[in-house]
């Protein structure tokens, strides 16, 4: 059935593909690098797939943390393997490119569904998206998986509408490799079961089924087991507990409630437009409408709890409000139906057009205000270029770890991509980072080279206080600096003649 509606609907795809890609391009690239931190991280690491050419790359870089060699987990293993032709080839353009190509998709995907379900209007629908919510368009732009988990969960919803439950097996399987975060996959299964029971009062237990087996294949055929089982207990462990553990990126947090007014203000819109559907349809909901609304109620239950989830539930509520209002005929409702044929087209268009305007250029200003590229790019330069491979490099931030690893793989380094990484492998060790780069700790050249084995220093200037201890050491001597950062070398340390 999708196979047949894109043949008769190919050129209607094609440009609403073409449209997304050029919107969706034109906001990535007004960025000076990256959107967000972890984005060089996924970037880098991708051209090691390649480099190394092996699919279980050899991962040194965090050896303090529960990411060292022997326990290393590429938890977004399928995502790398997409981007690493074209981050290879392109650089940072090419990864930008990859994930609008994704993102795009994403848009696609949501006309396919809407056309499944014989929604009118369905490209328009489509497009809503990008008027939605200002965080969804951004975080759909981060090269990160988000764009491609949203577009397998999507793809499983059109095989669950189609009633073709055993293409989950490699639906699911794909989204084990893509991400760790599989339960989701799962829990849309079950809603759509659940739909069922609710609609239609029948429960097919198949599609669980299906979805289970294609995880469990997903998580054993995998370059990666078994440490992938103990690296997803150990980081969804830490973030089940996130108000008990150590401060993360803000991602994990959740909006206040007027933020989320203000930056979803189209989202929320459109679940209100879905719930007042049935008052002017007359029509019950049936499994395809209660399934949507279930997983429109679920991601806003995710993003109460963490705004690192509003890159699922714009989607959800929009595709909701769309399938809610397929049966709803507004001329009925009108003291003149014929006004419907004017009217309500021009209404819809300058409300989405409205909220389309301000999410738009909300992404387009945040993505100027990135930061930029040339942050850690100098003094990643210097230590590739002095420091003896291998060598560690103790840094002040543990998100710092992204950039520097991007630009200089010939280091390894203490912490990074998430702070508990470190503190799950050693509390100890991470107690006393955290003591030295909050300027408690004198003469902290010492503890830098026994406690951590690092014999070179990078921060930002930002962290006042440890610039004050370390500005104190005679045994730290600054060999680096820049508008950004400072290199220090501990005393003692050898540093290598200039090399390519």
């Amino acid at each position: 059935m999708i196979a047949r509606l894109l043949a008769r609907h190919r050129v209607e795809g094609v440009i609403l593909y073409g449209l997304a890609f050029a919107v969706l391009s034109w906001l990535i690239f007004a960025a000076p690098g990256f959107f967000g931190t972890d984005d060089y991280y996924h970037a880098r690491l991708a051209t090691e797939i390649i480099s190394q050419g092996r699919l279980a790359v050899e991962f040194p870089w965090l050896p303090r943390t529960i990411l060292s060699p022997e326990r290393f987990t590429d938890h977004h293993l399928l995502y790398h393997l997409y981007i690493a032709p074209w981050t290879t080839w392109f650089g940072m353009a090419g990864a930008k490119l990859a994930t609008v190509s994704i993102a795009a998709g994403v848009i696609v995907a949501v006309w396919v569904l809407l056309r499944q379900a014989g929604v009118r209007g369905a490209a328009l629908w489509a497009l809503a998206l990008l008027g939605a919510s200002a965080p969804f368009v951004f975080r759909l732009l981060m090269i990160r998986t988000q764009g491609a988990s949203l577009l397998l969960l999507i793809i499983a919803l059109a095989v669950l509408f189609a009633g073709r439950w055993r293409w989950l097996i490699p639906t699911a399987f794909a989204y084990a490799w893509l991400y760790n975060g599989f339960v989701l996959i799962i829990g849309f299964a079950g809603l759509y079961a659940l739909a069922g029971w609710i609609s239609d009062r029948r429960l097919d237990w198949q599609p669980v089924g299906y979805t289970l087996l294609g995880v469990g294949l997903g998580l054993v055929i995998n370059p990666y087991f078994p440490q992938n089982i103990q690296f997803i207990t150990d980081h969804l462990g830490a973030k089940v507990d996130i108000a008990n553990s150590v401060r993360v990126g803000n991602e994990w947090y959740p909006y206040t409630t007027g933020a989320l007014l203000a930056n979803s203000g189209g989202a929320l819109l459109a679940l209100a437009l879905g719930f007042l559907a049935s008052s002017f349809s007359g029509h019950k909901r049936d499994r395809l409408e209660t399934t949507l609304l279930l997983a429109a109620l679920l991601t806003l239950l995710m993003v109460f709890r963490s705004r690192r989830f509003i890159e699922y539930f714009p989607a959800f509520a929009v595709l909701f409000a769309a399938v809610a209002w397929r049966h709803v005929k507004l001329a009925d409702w009108l003291p003149r139906p014929a006004l419907a044929r004017y009217l309500i087209p021009l209404t819809a268009t300058l409300v989405a057009g409205g909220f389309a305007y301000t999410t738009l250029t909300a992404v387009y200003q945040d993505a100027r205000g990135a930061k930029s590229p040339e942050y850690l790019a100098g003094a990643s330069d210097w230590l590739r270029e002095h420091v003896p491979d291998g060598a560690m490099i103790f840094q002040t931030d543990w998100d710092d770890f992204t950039r520097l690893f991007y630009h200089n793989t010939r280091s390894v380094y203490l912490v990074g991509l998430d702070p508990t990484y470190l503190q799950m492998a050693d509390e100890a060790l991470w107690d006393t980072w955290v003591d030295i780069t909050q300027g408690k700790v004198k003469t902290p050249s010492h503890l830098i080279q026994t406690a951590f084995g690092a014999e070179f220093v990078v921060s930002d200037r930002q962290h006042d206080e440890f610039i004050e201890q370390a500005d104190a050491d005679p045994n730290m001597e600054v060999v680096y600096q820049d508008d950004y950062n400072l290199v220090w070398r501990v005393a003692g340390a050898a540093i290598a003649s200039s090399r390519d």
